[in-house]
């Protein structure tokens, strides 16, 4: 008899079904010589650290820590104690002579595994079976090429150096810091929330400290036989001016009312399909299109669509950072999409091919891309469609013929300058048939070369830089993925481990940050909260808080799973960094965390100290008051004085001069008003509805009282 101990109730559902152990008893399957269980998740967990001495049990001293036990000792899950004494019994079963490990193919699956045995005292034989896809052919596959437990080896040193080292890490850093500097106040502190607070954090910095800058760009206004365009001035590849009076000397030597047109280039380019999901990029799209949506939860969904419905799975194996597929998956890649393909309104224009664009082993580290299975689902709740018609989609977009586009440039001269002007319109629609994505073509005149076209006037457009973008969860994922560099989705195979996490935890990550109070998500972008910040600035271990140095220990345990490291040499290294760290925060100076910002008070109705707001609203200084020259900060209702409860200077949200233009105040219009005593201020919207630009000033009356005042930039004639 075979015991096949799987990692859900669902997968197991389906591997009994297909090997017909159809008798289904209290925690397991039975019949055609097989025995089918499963875990619920980890059923075995490290000991807490009052399991080992219950000098720990009461408030944590100081003198305690650092904590590292001599030998780490495991539990069964107080809540899970019913399943793991049936696969107990299972595994002493007489009958059973031989165990099968079917939990998922990652480090969290042997980890789950492993500790079930240990904590069993398992003393027979072990095999695994690895499957991208919980299907009958790759089950199939998998039990006729099973591996030994000896193979697995590198695979559970590293599942089980990971729990070990963030145990170690969590239990002596989170109780330091919170003895030291936490205020009353629990301080989190792990491998990876730290790092990716640090990403948040340095993003806020970047913006809050960005000077907005005012340049000028030249437009010219032309006309033609067959209508207008227009065109950017462009000297070499520069189009921007420091200065207006600059724009405006290459205006006025603008003498001639007609421009020619001395070059016209007109080529063709292609788009292929994005490339297939990662976990990472698929949760980085469904989040970016859908606000009900998490990475947490897309995740979790993925986890659904992958175990099925105990009929098979829907999608390969999740947990990937992969974007391409193994070259031996293109048999199986045919066959799904033969079956997908089906009376799709294009689908004589569905061709597979094997090219490197899908297909490249070289680029593959453990888990290829997140493709759909040929088993198609009949019934899906509705988030379970969402993100399987994503990765659906995505996978049918690869194998059709990509978008085709015709690019049309235009040089106009007058009086020797150049003005460019591009324009493109979709020819072939391809891959964008399948998202259904209409293209807005950009539409130009016909011209002809040596053409001469009326100078109908030239414009000054005022532009201002822009700060960078907070996080989204879309663009933290990434970073954290790419430990903050900017490297392409096609680049990370040299990163292999490099990372901050794995596809696997990330989203608990982003999770966790949010739910104890260092990062605040409004929207969908995320903010350093001013206790996250206070950590940032005020905990004295910069290699937790480094991406670098995360990055290095992740990659450490991803060449343990390669056996190209080893866990004692890891474990050694950790301990040493956490009895030297835990005496680094004991010998810092005192200095207790701070909560207190400036938030708006509803039972009071007034601006006071308090905790962060719920809306993520942060103590960042904009500016100085103009009356009593303390800072500015934004809060829930709009900008008010840091003093506010003295001087009552504020910039409200709901401020009526501005609603009646549809507009609300932003950091970069108070930022300008504080420094320059103006703002230029573009998209305001007029009674009749036109939009328009004008300069706003924020000023002191005789009354007491700031209002509003509204001017227009003068604009010389052209000539």
């Amino acid at each position: 008899m075979k015991l096949i101990l799987a990692e859900k109730p669902s997968v197991a559902k389906t591997i009994a079904s297909f090997l017909g152990a159809k008798t289904k008893h209290d925690g397991y399957f039975e019949g055609n010589n097989y025995i089918v269980t499963y875990a619920v998740g980890h059923l075995v967990s490290l000991y807490d650290v009052k399991d080992y001495d219950k000098a720990y049990a009461g408030s944590w001293k100081s003198e305690n820590f650092p904590f590292i036990p001599d030998k780490f000792r495991f539990k069964v899950d107080s809540s899970k104690t019913k399943q793991f004494n049936i696969v107990k019994s299972l595994i002493h079963r007489d009958d059973v002579d031989e165990i099968i490990n079917a939990t998922d193919n990652d480090r969290e699956g042997e980890l789950i595994a492993f500790l079930i045995f240990l904590t069993a005292k398992n003393k027979k034989p072990i095999k695994r079976i690895l499957v991208n896809e919980w299907t009958p052919e790759d089950i199939k596959r998998g039990l006729s090429n099973l591996k030994t437990d000896e193979q697995m080896r590198n695979l559970q040193a590293a599942g089980y150096t990971r729990l070990v080292t963030d145990w170690l890490i969590g239990i002596n850093f989170t109780s330091m810091t919170t003895l030291k500097y936490g205020n009353g106040k629990l301080l989190n502190i792990g491998r990876v929330i730290l790092p990716t607070v640090k990403l948040v954090y340095d993003r806020d910095m970047e913006i809050s400290n960005f000077i907005p800058k005012t340049y000028f760009e030249i437009e010219g206004n032309f006309k033609c036989d067959n209508g207008n365009y227009k065109g950017k001035y462009i000297k070499g590849k520069e189009s921007k001016f420091d200065s207006i009076d600059d724009a405006n000397k290459v205006i006025e030597s603008i003498t001639s009312d007609k421009g020619v047109i001395k070059e016209k280039k007109v080529s063709n380019s292609k788009e292929y399909a994005p490339k297939l999901f990662s976990l990472t990029s698929l949760q980085g799209y469904i989040t970016s299109k859908h606000a009900n949506f998490t990475s947490d939860k897309v995740l979790k969904v993925c986890q659904s669509l992958y175990e099925g419905k105990g009929k098979g799975g829907f999608i390969t194996y999740p947990r990937t950072d992969s974007i391409y597929l193994e070259e031996s998956l293109a048999g199986k890649a045919a066959q799904t999409l033969e079956k997908l393909k089906v009376g799709l309104p294009y689908e004589n224009k569905i061709k597979f091919a094997k090219t490197k664009r899908v297909f490249d082993s070289s680029k593959v580290d453990s888990h290829s891309a997140i493709i759909p299975t040929y088993i198609v689902p009949n019934k899906l709740t509705s988030d379970e469609e969402i993100v399987y018609n994503a990765i659906k989609d995505r996978f049918i977009a690869n194998f059709m013929p990509p978008a085709e586009y015709e690019n049309t440039e235009i040089h106009t001269y007058v009086n020797d300058h150049k003005f460019l002007t591009k324009g493109k319109v979709l020819k072939v629609k391809g891959f964008l048939e399948v998202y259904n994505k209409e293209e807005k073509d950009d539409l130009l005149p016909f011209v002809n070369k040596d053409d001469i076209v009326d100078v109908v006037k030239m414009d000054i457009l005022t532009k201002q830089t822009t700060p960078p973008k907070s996080y989204t969860e879309d663009t933290l994922l990434k970073a954290m993925k790419n430990c903050g560099k900017n490297v392409s989705d096609d680049d990370t195979a040299v990163l292999s481990g490099y990372s901050i996490g794995t596809s696997a935890t990330r989203a608990e990550v982003l999770k966790k940050i949010a739910e104890v109070g260092y990062v605040h998500k409004k929207g969908k972008s995320y903010y350093i909260t001013d206790l996250g910040k206070n950590l940032v600035e005020i905990f004295p271990l910069k290699d937790l808080l480094d991406v670098d140095y995360t990055g290095k220990l992740e990659k450490s345990l991803s060449d343990i799973q390669r056996g190209e490291f080893t866990r004692s040499q890891y474990l050694t290294n950790i301990m040493s960094f956490i009895v030297n760290g835990v005496e680094t925060i004991k010998n810092d100076a005192n200095k207790n965390i701070s909560t207190e910002v400036y938030s708006y008070n509803p039972k009071t109705k007034r601006y006071s100290k308090g905790t962060f707001s719920s809306d993520g609203s942060k103590q960042e200084s904009l500016g100085v008051c103009p009356i009593c020259k303390n800072d500015v900060i934004e809060c829930s209702k709009g900008y008010i004085c840091t003093n506010y409860k003295e001087c009552k200077f504020g910039i409200w949200n709901t401020d009526k001069f501005l609603l009646t233009l549809k507009k609300k105040p932003n950091k970069t219009m108070v930022k300008s008003i504080l420094k320059n005593g103006f703002a230029k201020v573009k998209g305001l919207t007029s009674k009749s509805g036109n939009k328009f630009d004008a300069i706003l000033k924020y000023t002191k009356k005789d009354n007491g009282y700031f209002s509003w005042d509204m001017e227009f930039e003068k604009k010389e004639d052209s000539k």
